[in-house]
């Protein structure tokens, strides 16, 4: 990428930042409410289920589509398109009482949060190619910021009786104002061919073509499972520690707070020792700690539930870390490789939260949370091939 202004690094930079603080404010939004919804609507686990499968879906959307076409269009079309869809879905959702209304508004919710996410991946990947593992770890805990602060502020409304409708349409006064900032947002000359530079192309294992698109896709599939699990786990726990822990609105609201606040911190932390202990390493041995979270959690004693919200501290690192991975052992085209990527972790979300809400149906919550460790198994085999794989690529290079 050709040097830009420092003026507008900052301006990007903050259009980064400003994309996942409200990705995370929407995203974790959908938690915090979702058991108010489905009381007040009168609708069971199942439909809940398909309400966040069509917020997924919308995600896979955005990211498979807006994702190929990343390269060629730019940061600016793809965070505007976020913003406005966002907006436009939220007016929707908050107004629509059948199922039908709902799945089709928070697809356009869906649409603005993979749009968001894309965009300030992007922006961050292609300015700072240097130690992305770092850079890629605290755009996330911005995002974290937004996700632990909102359920705090949904769980003290929703106590009062406030609806969780108002809950929505509160946080558009952050929304359409970030949307204002990425209308005036600027491209510099060369962000739609920002990509992976000669000098770190030099500096990449030399491993076989053949590998890099096996890798490339496994980790992919990583990525299906970490947000299976992560959704999965996120959009269940407020509904588990209320019917199956007996915590109160508030209590449970805050146990999603401190869900978030472990990603938050554990990214912040994480951006601190990922590049030195090593990408796939520091997943697999995030993937093993959120799976024992979730078993202790779950089925341990009560004094142990409060594990179920720690699984946020381990499952923090594991997508910024993945998306590092993955633009190492991929080449060229790093919007549409970021675009599929995103798109399998938009298949992972719609259809986690969903297989957890029938399970929960069929066989009770507890087993249905419990699913979530089958995910965090997925991650780890996913990471451990390519790990297994690219230290023989390395040996037979040498």
């Amino acid at each position: 990428m050709n040097k830009i202004t420092k003026r507008q690094l900052i301006i990007l930079t903050l259009g980064g930042f400003l994309s996942y603080l409200l990705f995370g404010i929407y995203d974790s939004m959908r938690g915090a409410t979702l058991s108010s919804l489905l009381g007040d609507l009168q609708l069971n686990y199942a439909s809940g289920g398909t309400i966040v499968m069509g917020q997924y879906a919308g995600y896979f959307a955005a990211t498979l589509l807006v994702g190929i076409l990343a390269d060629r269009i730019g940061p600016k079309f793809t965070l505007v398109l976020a913003a406005f869809s966002l907006v436009f879905g939220v007016g929707g959702y908050s107004a629509s009482s059948g199922l039908l209304p709902l799945i089709a508004f928070i697809f356009f919710i869906g649409i603005g949060l993979g749009s968001l996410e894309l965009g300030g991946c992007n922006i961050i990947t292609a300015l700072y190619q240097e130690k992305k593992g770092r850079y890629l770890n605290i755009l996330a805990a911005i995002a974290g910021c937004g996700a632990f602060v909102t359920p705090m502020i949904a769980g003290l409304f929703l106590d009062q009786g406030i609806s969780w409708r108002v809950i929505y349409r509160i946080f558009l006064f952050i929304a359409v104002p970030v949307a204002i900032y990425f209308v005036l947002l600027k491209n510099p000359p060369d962000s739609r061919n920002a990509g992976i530079t000669q000098k770190e192309a030099k500096t990449t294992p030399a491993v076989s073509v053949r590998f890099r698109r096996l890798a490339t896709w496994t980790m992919n599939f990583s990525n299906f499972a970490y947000m299976a699990a992560e959704i999965g786990t996120a959009s269940w726990l407020v509904d588990f520690y209320q019917n199956v822990k007996h915590f109160s609105v508030i209590e449970s609201s805050t146990s999603l707070s401190l869900f978030y606040i472990g990603i938050t911190l554990g990214r912040l932390g994480g951006s601190l020792f990922v590049d030195r202990l090593g990408h796939m390493r520091s997943v697999l041995f995030a993937s093993v700690g959120a799976a024992f979270c979730i078993i202790a959690g779950v089925f341990g004693p009560d004094a142990f539930a409060i594990l179920a919200s720690i699984t946020g501290f381990c499952y923090s690192i594991i997508f910024p870390t993945s998306t590092a991975i993955i633009s190492e052992i991929s080449e060229g085209h790093p919007g549409r490789t970021l675009g599929i990527f995103l798109a399998f972790g938009g298949l992972g979300g719609m259809f986690g939260p969903w297989i957890v809400g029938i399970a929960s149906d069929l066989l009770g919550l507890e087993l249905g949370m419990a699913l979530n460790c089958i995910f965090c198994a997925a991650i780890f085999i996913s990471v451990f091939i390519v790990k297994t794989n690219t230290s023989s690529q390395r040996t037979e290079a040498l």
